[in-house]
């Protein structure tokens, strides 16, 4: 029987080393539970077998390093007097103890404690007896996430003995105890912790996930990615033929959309080359309608696939309404969607600048609903400067 116990505790503190991933531990103002089981060792002229123990306990963490439990502990156990017949015995014991923690941050967190408390010895055959008692010992706690964790503990139980028939012969003593337990501890609530700042190695304030330039030296400028500007040779003067009145690199003779504002990036036929988004709004209402989520999904891949690039997020209405509500409707229209996009996509804010056309740009006639709900609308354009105004 003894060998069989000692094996079960080499198990216990086998399971306890064997734990795979772990998280950082002690979390102040939580409460746990800890169930446990172990071996409850008697000193030998108590004449009272070794036998398993249980019990668990119930704490508070006053901080990450100090804490308090309430526990109760059950040892069934038998009688050992030389020519007697054994006899079964119920011990319940009960207490307060103190915890103190080392390393309460990291996953491995060991600990000591102390506390005193009473035991209750119920006999068959003896009159039953109660015992003040104090303990101390140490113990450790290994997480396996942040709520819970593995536990052992190895405690020194000083029993303040009485008068019990079967243990030196009613004489008043003072009994020492061993206990070594291995269990589960969970914690519950508490001051959660702040999730640690994004990885920067070269500390240009661009995380190392999105940095395409790791290595910058410190102190240097860099854009969006992470990467130093460069320095790029100037294009070489453009061939007057017919003018460019908008100044947008394309000739008038073969630009399909004069008028183009300045700072817009435009196509071979002088066109902005932009994402138009057929979000239709309710009339007077700037809110995005649930439905066009996924249409917004297609904006975010459009801009991710130009990551040095800056955005102009246009905002229109009908012209249903004064000139002047209009131009700040559409704008409040383009700020939603920026701010959509930066919460539900991760788009960086400083890359898009929203901009309220009002009902000044229509792409069909204001003259019918169909026609006014297709201008309530936000269209995604690429830009080297976003345009005043």
């Amino acid at each position: 029987m003894r060998y069989y116990k000692i094996g079960l505790m080499a198990a216990l503190v086998a399971t306890l080393c064997m734990a795979g991933t772990v998280y950082a531990g002690q979390r102040e103002g939580a409460f746990s539970l800890s169930p446990m089981v172990g071996y409850h060792g008697f000193e030998g002229d108590q004449n009272t077998n070794d036998s398993v123990v249980g019990g668990f306990s119930l704490g508070y963490n006053i901080s990450k390093r100090w804490s308090a439990e309430l526990e109760l502990r059950y040892t069934p156990t038998e009688t050992d007097l030389s020519g007697a017949s054994d006899e079964d015995i119920d011990i319940w014991s009960f207490g307060m103890n103190a915890l103190y923690h080392f390393n309460p941050d990291g996953p491995f967190v060991p600990y000591v404690s102390a506390g005193f408390g009473g035991m209750y010895f119920d006999v068959d055959g003896y009159d039953d007896d109660t015992d003040y008692m104090m303990n101390w010992g140490v113990g450790a706690k290994y997480f396996l996430s942040e709520n819970t964790a593995l536990r052992m503990d190895l405690r020194h139980v000083i029993d303040f003995h009485s008068d019990r028939d079967w243990d030196h012969n009613g004489d008043d003593n003072i009994d020492n105890n061993f206990l070594a337990m291995a269990g589960l501890y969970w914690q519950f609530g508490g001051i959660m912790p702040s999730p640690p700042p994004p990885l920067d190695s070269d500390r240009d304030g661009i995380p190392d996930i999105r940095d395409k330039c790791p290595d910058t030296p410190l102190g240097v400028m860099v854009d969006a990615v992470g990467c130093p500007p460069v320095e790029k040779s100037p294009p070489p003067p453009k061939k007057v033929v017919d003018g460019d009145d908008d100044g947008d690199g394309v000739l008038n003779s073969r630009d399909k959309c004069p008028g183009t504002e300045k700072g817009m990036i435009v196509d071979k036929d002088g066109c902005p080359i932009k994402f138009t988004m057929q979000i239709e709004f309710d009339f007077d209402k700037s809110e995005v309608r649930p439905e066009y989520h996924e249409k917004l999904r297609e904006a975010a891949d459009f801009i991710n696939k130009y990551p040095e690039i800056r955005f102009l997020i246009a905002g229109h209405t009908d012209s249903k309404g004064p000139d002047e509500y209009n131009q700040k409707l559409s704008k409040r229209r383009a700020a939603t969607v920026k701010k959509y996009l930066v919460e539900k996509f991760g788009i960086a804010a400083h890359l898009m600048t929203p901009r309220g056309y009002g009902e000044s740009q229509p792409i069909d006639t204001n003259e019918t609903e169909e026609g006014r709900q297709k201008n309530r609308r936000v269209e995604v354009i690429l830009v080297i400067t976003p345009p005043e105004g």
